[in-house]
């Protein structure tokens, strides 16, 4: 089989992480310019998660019974449109439901873009090269919360969802001319109570249970930083591009964290990669506890934490997608659609549920979450763990 170009697959992957990136940096902006509350503020990545989620449900089953390829062609134009109506939206109301739309469109690429991977891949080498892809595609959010920051500053909040726009069309158009087809065994039948079932069966499966909870908590905990972070960086006396500035190096440590991935994990185990890395992810919470407790706070020791936290993410997260997909030998793209959609929806409900309990205002408040999201995930990966030992 003909090999997908890794850099397209990249982008299109790259592309729901920046409608979230780019949008971080101007939140504070939206609550002011449309006199809402912090928790409205917070709807505006929440609702995009939730239809992220809920939208790689349906995408996953379809890719597989009509191919990746048209599935994420039109998942990028609808993407593109989502952000273009959020341009024109001064109601808080329209504006959450055109990032629905949004949303919807993003699923398509998020999951299709993984299943390809693993379409193209053996095992322990598409763990790799998720690995390179996510490497790759963080470098494509540390210039949106660069850029978004100065953007918001300069010209205003509405510029990032032009930007969104456009690079929609460009994926959309590149998809069309670059992108060849790797579903090789499409179903014959698409059956939407069929592809639930599918799904039930998936929750049964204890490998692809752990390695979802275990990448989908590490993952969670990252867009919740999105939600709660921009207000700790403000108390801080920051604007919005040194936020942008300042945050980006989480991406930078997590990209760090996929090259030793990459080169390690073949070697080291998918099982026992995530369990470090979930452990390292806890110590470096503590340390921002530590860091708060005893007044360290600045933006440079809460930067260089933060992207301690990206480098331990970068050892659970290829790892725990690759393994949970594989974890089923048929449906790897209902498998994924699953496996994404619990990340994103975990990101987007304990992403609420910080700022809700007051998150925004009480940085004690957002660490206290992120520990127990912490938590989760390394007795998810201990428990896989435990099975892969059982297995031997």
């Amino acid at each position: 089989m003909k090999k997908p170009n890794i850099l397209i697959i990249a982008i299109a992957v790259a592309m729901p992480v920046m409608g979230m990136t780019i949008i971080s940096p101007a939140l504070s902006q939206i609550k002011s310019n449309l006199n809402i509350s912090f928790s409205d503020t917070q709807l505006v990545l929440s609702m995009y998660f939730l239809s992220l989620a809920i939208g790689q449900l349906i995408s996953g089953p379809l890719s597989d019974r009509f191919g990746r390829r048209p599935i994420i062609i039109l998942g990028s134009l609808i993407y593109s449109i989502g952000a273009f109506c959020c341009l024109y939206m001064s109601d808080i109301k329209l504006l959450v439901l055109s990032r629905v739309i949004q949303g919807i469109g993003a699923a398509a690429c998020l999951s299709v873009g993984r299943t390809i991977i693993s379409d193209s891949y053996q095992r322990s080498e598409a763990a790799e090269k998720m690995s390179t892809v996510t490497a790759v595609m963080v470098i494509i959010p540390i210039l949106c919360f660069i850029f978004g920051g100065i953007f918001a500053d300069l010209i205003g909040w509405r510029f990032n969802f032009f930007v969104l726009s456009i690079v929609g069309i460009i994926v959309f158009i590149s998809m069309i001319f670059f992108l060849h087809e790797t579903n090789q065994n499409k179903l014959q039948h698409f059956d939407i109570i069929g592809s639930f079932k599918i799904y039930l069966m998936l929750f049964k499966n204890k490998i692809f249970l752990y390695f979802t909870f275990a990448t989908g908590m590490q993952t969670a905990m990252f867009f919740s930083m999105n939600g709660f972070m921009p207000y700790e960086y403000l108390r801080l006396g920051v604007s919005l591009t040194e936020f942008g500035i300042w945050f980006s190096l989480t991406s930078f440590g997590y990209i760090i964290g996929n090259i030793l991935n990459s080169k390690i994990a073949s070697k080291v185990g998918l099982e026992k990669m995530c369990f470090y890395g979930t452990k390292l992810s806890l110590i470096v919470i503590f340390l921002m506890f530590l860091n708060t407790f005893f007044n360290f706070q600045t933006p440079l020791t809460l930067s260089c934490l933060c992207t301690l936290f990206g480098f331990t993410n970068g050892l659970v997260v290829a790892n725990g997608m690759i393994g949970a997909i594989n974890a089923t030998k048929m449906n790897q793209g209902a498998a994924s659609g699953l496996m994404g959609a619990l990340q994103v929806g975990f990101g987007g409900m304990f992403g609420f549920l910080i700022i809700y309990f007051g998150g925004a205002t009480n940085f004690y408040i957002s660490l206290v979450g992120m520990s127990i999201m912490s938590i989760i995930s390394i007795f998810a990966s201990f428990m896989n763990l435990k099975l892969l030992q059982h297995r031997n």
